[in-house]
């Protein structure tokens, strides 16, 4: 698909609260400035679920209706490790692939899968839940650190929506933005109370 003025570069994820990603970025500054890197906005901080790729603004009805058709369960995700990618550069939280539930993983697959059918063209993958936190890391200063690094206590991430992002590129990186959400349902909960904590 070309890309065009109007094309998003579009992508299903879990979310913090907005208080719970000003902490994370907060908690890692140090670290994030040892390594002289760019600090990840805490607005963008996300584990993405299935990521679509470039679409067009006038797809997304088709994508929302991809999504209102899922009834998953709500979840919790633990990020307990810290570790550099050094393909592209980046600090990522991570949760170890046996502490994945099942209903994210199949979450996940159920978006990719109905995508797919509605005639988009998702990237599947495994899932390996992350949130990056720092971009722009030269290898020679990360190599002066251990990694992984544990993350003590962990970040528990209580998964109750599930939301649609959208990213552009600005002068100084990536804009992210959610365009809709939708909730995750406990069997013993209403759903209209959901909201991530």
């Amino acid at each position: 698909m070309p890309e065009a003025a109007d094309t998003l570069r579009l992508f299903f994820a879990l979310q913090p609260e907005a208080g719970q990603s000003a902490a994370l970025v907060e908690r890692v500054a140090p670290l994030v400035a040892q390594l002289e890197a760019q600090c990840a906005p805490a607005e963008n901080i996300h584990a993405t679920l299935c990521f679509i790729g470039a679409g067009a603004a006038e797809q997304l009805e088709n994508l929302k209706c991809v999504a209102a058709a899922q009834h998953a369960r709500c979840a919790s995700l633990s990020f307990d490790t810290l570790e550099f990618w050094e393909t592209p550069r980046v600090l990522c939280a991570t949760t170890g692939e046996r502490a994945i539930p099942a209903s994210v993983r199949e979450l996940a697959e159920s978006l990719g899968r109905d995508a797919q059918a509605a005639g988009f063209h998702p990237d599947i993958k495994p899932l390996r839940p992350h949130l990056t936190l720092a971009r722009k890391i030269l290898p020679a200063r990360a190599a002066r650190c251990g990694w992984p690094q544990s993350f003590a206590p962990p970040l528990l991430l209580r998964c109750d929506r599930f939301v649609l992002m959208a990213s552009r590129r600005g002068e100084s990186g990536s804009i992210y933005s959610v365009v809709d959400s939708w909730p995750l349902y406990a069997e013993d909960t209403d759903s209209s109370s959901a909201n991530i904590q």
